[in-house]
């Protein structure tokens, strides 16, 4: 292929090579810790083949020959070609290591398809390039990296990375309904490369530029490119404003703690030979990262298939004590209570770090034949009722038929999760003789961990639900899905399996007093008890099935209702001039004191106040965990104090009478530990 770069831009590339090569920069220093390019790693050296399920697209030039770049082919767990069909259009790759260069003036590009799943598997980046910056000093906005971009705009940077000549910086952005972006100092010179590591971590934006962290922002959920428009490296907008050099480019799933953000940082500066310009205090200043630790394997669910085979094989056992009233609850500390004395739902997109019901949900078609519509939506479909302290999710019809939904996490996964503990619903569906329409009413959960790695299995547990059939009837089930993505690990389940744990009726013939039919009009109280050996489930004060506990079970989960309609599930049609509301009286979580005061790993003792528990006095939190990023939420007798999200809290007269509690998690610790404040004083 014809080479499109010019006799000026090759010599400036050549004599900078031997310039580099000469200094130690990006030459002969740069792969010294590492590997050559397209030879294998040290053995003992960290290097990213090390953690492959992190990575979902990357980038490297050692993959490329050297001249005009018509395609480059991208590892990780979802990979893609990024190319250039018109040859003028084409980038260079560079000798000696010098990167794939995009010219200034020009929009040479390299291109692939949107990619709706970014904003769960695009959550930490690492962009390494360089820009000329010193002769295009007024330049601003130099493109290096675009996801789902390409239609212009800034909404869909999921994430964006560019130069900004004008500042001297390099530049990380995301949207969230506003577009955000972090920057530090780089290098003006041509011939140094810049680290960029990228990353969205809790409810934080963050990057660290050449091993200085930016100061970080609040970030709220992404949400997926609707625009089928297409991601980049270089510019497809608007001719290059200078020259950009890319080394690689690497995008990654899960949440990184600090380690491993230090890790990557570290593999980055000594990939280009940049390691002295990384701060003095460094972890890997001095030599590069070089052993593989827990950072590198974080804590994953891991399908057992024998072990599941043996619980699904229960058989009747679980029906033992079915109809018999249910073990009274104690040992136990409710750590968590909505009882709808204000509507507490926020709109999935916009609803912050203290918020407790997220909705529609981040699930499409949850509602099934009914749209599960946003908060804004009118008529609304989530009606509070400040009265009856209650909340309503409303089947209604519109021109079509619409609902409600919601969840304990946004669509991003940020919000309220817990692992075993009681998790109860009151609630009541509407009184309605049979033959009933397709009403679709469920309590259920799913384990966190899908939100952050697609190639892990979704877990779902149904705490109950049932069709417009039999109202009489309960379903109880627990699923283990299929990952979003593919990926070859025996400890992935590749097919869906299930088991149901309880379908039948509640009646006097499978021994309850009498037939529970939901669609009496009345409320009814469920809960699943989930602990170390045996969970159990009830309606109403009679136990309903009890299984031995599983890692299913047990894993970490974030609580939906909904209130769907599916037509397939009754026997008539409801009638559109009629709405039908679920109304639910509260939802509660507890856990067991023995789990509350249990220090997990990471922490150096509970979390503990101080302060006066009196009106006007502030408690502050000493969270006894060495971490850079904290999340606080505060809880007065369980019920969240929406908004207070901070180490200190002022008490009021609302809290006289009251005992207050503290959350804290982790964030940026391997694992995320998390762990509670013992509750404090009555406040008087």
């Amino acid at each position: 292929m014809t080479n499109r770069i010019s006799r000026r831009d090759l010599a400036r590339a050549a004599c900078a090579a031997l310039v580099l090569t000469a200094s130690g920069r990006p030459g002969r220093d740069a792969r010294a810790a590492g590997s050559e390019p397209g030879s294998q790693p040290k053995a003992d050296s960290w290097h990213l083949d090390l953690p492959p399920e992190m990575i979902v697209k990357s980038w490297v030039q050692e993959d490329l020959a050297d001249g005009e770049v018509a395609s480059w082919q991208s590892g990780g767990v979802k990979p893609v070609a990024a190319v250039q069909a018109e040859p003028s259009l084409r980038p260079t790759k560079l000798p000696n290591n010098g990167g794939v260069l995009f010219e200034k003036g020009t929009k040479q590009a390299l291109a692939w398809a949107v990619d709706n799943d970014a904003p769960y598997l695009h959550r930490w980046w690492v962009v390494i390039a360089r820009c000329n910056s010193a002769v295009n000093a007024v330049a601003n906005n130099v493109s290096v990296l675009c996801v789902n971009g390409a239609e212009g705009g800034s909404l869909h940077r999921q994430p964006r990375v560019c130069f900004k000549p004008r500042a001297g910086t390099f530049v990380s952005q995301l949207h969230d309904g506003k577009l955000k972006g972090e920057e530090g100092q780089c290098s003006t010179d041509f011939g140094d490369w810049n680290v960029m590591v990228g990353y969205r971590r809790g409810f934080v934006m963050q990057a660290v530029v050449n091993g200085v962290k930016t100061a970080g922002q609040t970030i709220y959920a992404l949400a997926s490119n609707r625009m089928k428009s297409q991601s980049f490296m270089g510019d497809v907008n608007d001719p290059m404003r200078a020259d950009v050099a890319i080394d690689c480019v690497i995008i990654g799933q899960s949440e990184l703690d600090d380690s491993q953000i230090d890790m990557l940082m570290g593999w980055g500066m000594w990939r280009v030979g940049r390691q002295s310009a990384l701060p003095d205090d460094h972890p890997y200043r001095q030599s590069p990262p070089s052993a593989v630790d827990a950072n590198s394997k974080p804590a994953r669910y891991a399908f057992d298939p024998a072990f599941w085979a043996s619980w699904a094989a229960i058989g009747n056992e679980r029906y033992a004590h079915r109809g018999e009233a249910a073990s009274p609850i104690s040992g136990y500390t409710t750590v968590f209570l909505d009882d709808f004395d204000s509507n507490t739902v926020a709109d999935d997109s916009k609803g912050a770090q203290g918020s407790i019901w997220y909705a529609p949900t981040h699930l499409a078609g949850i509602g099934v034949d009914a749209d599960a519509q946003r908060i804004s939506a009118s008529p609304s479909s989530y009606v509070h009722d400040p009265a009856s302290h209650t909340l309503a999710l409303r089947l209604l019809n519109n021109g079509r038929w619409r609902t409600g939904a919601f969840s304990s996490v946004n669509n991003n996964g940020q919000g309220r999760c817990w692992g075993k503990g009681i998790f109860e619903i009151r609630a009541r569906l509407p009184k309605i003789a049979a033959p009933r329409p397709g009403f679709f009413p469920a309590f259920w959960a799913y384990g966190k961990e899908h939100l952050f790695w697609r190639t892990r299995n979704r877990l779902e547990t149904d705490f109950w639900e049932y069709d417009g059939l039999n109202g009489a009837y309960i379903n109880i089930s627990q699923h283990v899905h299929k990952p979003r993505l593919g990926y070859a690990d025996p400890q992935v389940a590749a097919h869906d399996v299930h088991r149901k744990i309880a379908g039948y009726q509640i009646d006097p013939s499978n021994g309850f007093p009498e037939t529970i039919d939901i669609y009496d009009g009345e409320f009814h109280t469920w809960y699943a008890q989930i602990e170390d050996d045996y969970s159990y489930f009830v309606i109403d004060g009679y136990e309903v099935a009890r299984v031995p506990t599983t890692p299913e079970l047990t894993a970490k989960k974030y609580i939906m209702v909904d209130f769907a309609y599916d037509e397939n599930k009754g026997q008539a049609q409801p009638d559109p001039s009629q709405t039908y509301d679920m109304v639910i009286d509260y939802i509660k979580v507890r856990q067991t004191e023995a789990d509350l005061v249990r220090i997990p790993p990471g922490f150096s003792a509970l979390p503990a106040f101080s302060g006066k528990a009196s009106p006007g006095q502030a408690l502050t939190v000493a969270p006894n965990v060495i971490a850079s990023q904290i999340e606080y939420l505060w809880y007065r007798d369980g019920i969240p104090i929406v908004g207070e999200t901070g180490t200190s809290y002022e008490l009021s007269s609302r809290d006289v009478g009251h005992k207050l509690r503290c959350h804290v998690r982790a964030v940026s610790v391997l694992d995320q530990p998390e762990a509670w404040t013992p509750e404090s004083k009555t406040v008087r």
